[in-house]
C-alpha cells in the first residue's frame, strides 16, 4: 500500500491536465523510484532539458527510462518497499493462525503465484505490443514501425492483431493494468478492475480507521470518551483529504517506514525481556486447526505480498525492462525472508506468554511509556496517509458521479460523506487483521490471481492463429492457476468473511 500511496501524488499534480478518475492507482512519482547516483532529480542542468526535450519530441517515456530508470536492484528494493507497508502488523497474526512449517511454506509458495501471475499481466502486455520491449526503442516512429502486424507472426496473426489494435482505445487516463482489462475482456473488464480497486480503497480507508481505534483504545492516555477518541483522528482525515494539495502528505511515508521498523524492535525488545530465548524451545502448532485458520493465514499473506497489479509500473521504471523477471525474483526474495522474521520471529519469541489474535503492537504492555510512543506514532503516520487514500477513493467516485473538477463544494461533500461512512462502519467492524485478511482473499486475490491468467487467455486467444483447442503448456498452466485462482478466491473469502461476523458478533 506504500506505492499506491506514492503513486496518487503523480495524480493529484495532474488534476489541472486530466480527470482523476483512474489515472492514480497506475502514475509512479520519482519519490517512489530509487535512483543511481548522478541519475536523481539533483542532476544536471543540460541532461533535465534533454530529457525535456525528448519528452516534447513524443519520446517522453523512454527517454524518462533513460534519464531516471532503475537498476535492477533498485526495483527489487522498490518492490520490497511496497510489500513492506501496514499489513505487516498483521504477519504474527498469520503465523499464529497458519503454523510454523504451513506458513514458512506457504509464504514462498505465494511469493512463486505473485511470480508467476505477474508474468501472466507482462504476457498480457506482451500480446498488445508485441513487438514492443520498453526502453528497446527511441522514438515514437520506431514504436509505430515495430508495431506493424507485417512484423508479427503468420498473415492470419497479423490480421487477428490488426482487429485488436483497430479496437476503440480505453477512457483517457486509463491504468496500464486497466488496458489490459479493456482489450481483454472490453467496458466490462474495465468496470471489474475500477469496482474492485474502489472497494479496494474502501476497505483500506476502513482498515485505517479500525487500527487509529485499536491504537487508542490501548493507550492510557484518552479524552475521556471513546467516541471523542475515534472521532477527533476521523475529523483530521477528513478536513486533510479536503485541502486543495496533499502532495507534501506523501513525505510521511518514510515516517511510516520508520515507525513499522521502530514498531518491531521494540516488540522484539519486550519479548525477549518477557520471555528470553525460551520461545525456541516451547511447542507450538506448525499447521493450521482447521480451514478458517488457513484461511485468515492466506489472506494477510496475499494482502502483504500483492506486487501483479503494479508491475507494469515497475516494468516501465527500469532502464532495462527485459530484466523485470530477475528484479521480481530478487524482490519477491527479500520480501520472503523478511515476512519469515517478521511473523514466524515474533511469534516464536512471544509464544511462552502472548498469543496473537490482533495486530502486533496488541503484544506491547499499556503502561509502557515506549510502547505509548509507538502507538501514537503509528496513529499518527495512519492518520497522515489515510488522505492519500481517501482523495483518489474521492476521484473515481466523483468520475462516476458526473462531477467535474470545478465544482468544490461537491468534491468536497464526497470526501467527507466517505470519511464519515468509513468512520462508521470502522465502529462496528471486527479488528484489523479480520479486514486485512478479508481484503486479500478477496480483492487482492481477484486483481492478482484471477484476473491476469484470465486476461492472457483471452488476449493470447485472441492474437494468436491456433484456437483453444490446440494449446500449448504455457496455455495449460494459465488455465490451471486461473483455476486454482477461482477456487482458493471463493473458499477462503466465504471462510474469512464467516470468521468476520463472527468475530464482530464477540
Amino acid at each position: 500500500d506504500n506505492l499506491l500511496i506514492e503513486q496518487t501524488m503523480v495524480a493529484i499534480i495532474a488534476a489541472e491536465q486530466q480527470p482523476l478518475v483512474r489515472l492514480e492507482l497506475d502514475r509512479r512519482t520519482q519519490s517512489s523510484i530509487i535512483y543511481a547516483d548522478g541519475e536523481d532529480e539533483t542532476s544536471s542542468t543540460a541532461e533535465k532539458e534533454s530529457c525535456n526535450a525528448e519528452s516534447d519530441d513524443g519520446s517522453g517515456n523512454n527517454q524518462n527510462n533513460k534519464c531516471h530508470g532503475s537498476s535492477v536492484v533498485q526495483t527489487a528494493l522498490n518492490m520490497t518497499k511496497m510489500c513492506m507497508g501496514t499489513g505487516t502488523l498483521a504477519l504474527p497474526f498469520a503465523a499464529e493462525k497458519g503454523g510454523l512449517i504451513f506458513n514458512v511454506v506457504g509464504l514462498a509458495l505465494i511469493a512463486v503465484w505473485n511470480y508467476y501471475c505477474a508474468n501472466c499481466v507482462l504476457r498480457c502486455w506482451d500480446c498488445l505490443h508485441p513487438r514492443i520491449k520498453r526502453g528497446d526503442l527511441d522514438t515514437d516512429v520506431e514504436r509505430s514501425s515495430a508495431r506493424q502486424p507485417q512484423d508479427y507472426g503468420s498473415v492470419e496473426d497479423q490480421e487477428r492483431l490488426q482487429q485488436l489494435d483497430n479496437r476503440k482505445p480505453p477512457p483517457v487516463g486509463t491504468t496500464s493494468y486497466a488496458s489490459v482489462a479493456w482489450y481483454a475482456a472490453g467496458p466490462a473488464g474495465l468496470l471489474v478492475v475500477d469496482l474492485l480497486m474502489l472497494l479496494l480503497m474502501v476497505m483500506l480507508i476502513i482498515a485505517y480507521e479500525v487500527a487509529m481505534i485499536s491504537f487508542i483504545d490501548d493507550m492510557p492516555i484518552t479524552t475521556g470518551s471513546r467516541k471523542i477518541d475515534i472521532i477527533i483522528p476521523s475529523v483530521i482525515v477528513a478536513l486533510l483529504s479536503c485541502s486543495p494539495d496533499v502532495s507534501f502528505l506523501s513525505k510521511f511515508s518514510i515516517i511510516g517506514l520508520l515507525a513499522l521498523a521502530l514498531s518491531f524492535i521494540v516488540i522484539v525488545w519486550q519479548g525477549l525481556v518477557e520471555n528470553g530465548l525460551a520461545g525456541f524451545q516451547s511447542t507450538m502448532n506448525l499447521w493450521p486447526k482447521n480451514l478458517t485458520d488457513a484461511s485468515s493465514w492466506f489472506g494477510v499473506v496475499v494482502f502483504g505480498y500483492g506486487i501483479v497489479p503494479f508491475i507494469l509500473n515497475f516494468h516501465e521504471s527500469m532502464k532495462t525492462p527485459k530484466h523485470i523477471g530477475l528484479a521480481m525474483k530478487m524482490g519477491l526474495i527479500l520480501v520472503f525472508f523478511a515476512y519469515i522474521v517478521i511473523s514466524s520471529g515474533v511469534r516464536i519469541l512471544f509464544s511462552p506468554s502472548h498469543s496473537f489474535d490482533g495486530d502486533v503492537l496488541q503484544a506491547l504492555p499499556t503502561n509502557s511509556w515506549l510502547a505509548l510512543i509507538v502507538r501514537l506514532l503509528m496513529t499518527f503516520v495512519v492518520a497522515m496517509t489515510a488522505p492519500l487514500i481517501v482523495v483518489p477513493c474521492g476521484e473515481m467516485i466523483e468520475g462516476k458521479l458526473g462531477i467535474g473538477v470545478d465544482e468544490i463544494r461537491k468534491r468536497i461533500a464526497v470526501r467527507v460523506l466517505l470519511c464519515m461512512l468509513c468512520t462508521g462502519l470502522a465502529e462496528y467492524a471486527p479488528g484489523f487483521v479480520h479486514i486485512v485478511s478479508f481484503i486479500g482473499c478477496f480483492c487482492v486475490s481477484i486483481v492478482g490471481f484471477v484476473l491476469p491468467p484470465l486476461f492472457c487467455i483471452q488476449l493470447t486467444y485472441k492474437t494468436r492463429k491456433e484456437s483453444m483447442a490446440k494449446m500449448d503448456l504455457i496455455s495449460y498452466s494459465d488455465v490451471g492457476a486461473l483455476a486454482i485462482g477461482i477456487i482458493s478466491t471463493a473458499l477462503t473469502s466465504t471462510m474469512t468473511f464467516g470468521e468476520m461476523r463472527k468475530s464482530q458478533q464477540q
